[in-house]
């Protein structure tokens, strides 16, 4: 077995590219409906890690300042809107400096990709604002459907892009530990029971975080 994590990520876009698998979801969707319900119509300075396809930055640049990080250069040409603000950024290196700090700030599906998310999110809460707020977002390992494989002994498709995994109360407790507090945990999914239950029913987890006073 090969190391896990992703070697180039150029060519992990060239591949994405090539199968069209760039489309808007119902993730993207929420991610704008939670950022959108926290900040309401206030000016406000926000970061989005990890770029990917564009659908939340570009809808979000509409609403307030917003920044970007990306680590590939391939995905770029998907993007029909103004790019000056993205950045090209390794997010195992951290973040680069904000001044003034930002009031948002967005990781979707990118913590998992981390060799340190720790340390990542260390950086994350020295970049924010007083009171600020850190979305994240992490595809669900324990989805009731991984759970029925690993019953009967079959490793679900989990991803090799992976470099660590986290269960969602895992994730919660790492994210608290380095200076915030939890205020909601929501599921882009419309059925009640993953309302209800997301760490069961949801596929994607999404998280929000404020930046706690100590």
């Amino acid at each position: 077995m090969g190391k896990p994590g992703i070697s180039d990520y150029n060519d992990y876009w060239d591949d994405r590219i090539e199968r069209k698998h760039y489309q808007y979801t119902d993730v993207h969707r929420k991610i704008v409906e939670v950022v959108s319900e926290v900040l309401g119509k206030e000016k406000a300075r926000v970061l989005d890690c990890g770029v990917g396809p564009g659908h939340v930055f570009k809808e979000l640049s509409g609403l307030y300042e917003t920044y970007g990080l990306e680590i590939s250069e391939k995905v770029f040409s998907l993007y029909t809107f103004d790019t000056s603000r993205i950045q090209i950024w390794d997010l195992n290196n951290g973040l680069p400096s904000f001044n003034p700090p930002l009031d948002l700030i967005i990781a979707s599906r990118i913590v998992h990709h981390l060799a340190d998310p720790v340390g990542f999110l260390g950086h994350v809460r020295k970049n924010l604002a007083r009171n600020g707020w850190f979305v994240g977002v992490i595809p669900n390992i324990c989805y009731y459907h991984h759970r029925l494989k690993f019953l009967f002994g079959t490793f679900p498709p989990i991803s090799g892009a992976h470099v660590n995994f986290q269960t969602g109360p895992t994730f919660e407790k790492m994210v608290v530990a380095q200076g915030f507090v939890l205020r909601q945990l929501t599921t882009p999914k419309n059925t009640i029971r993953a309302r209800i239950w997301p760490t069961v029913f949801s596929q994607d987890l999404i998280y929000v975080f404020q930046k706690s006073e100590t």
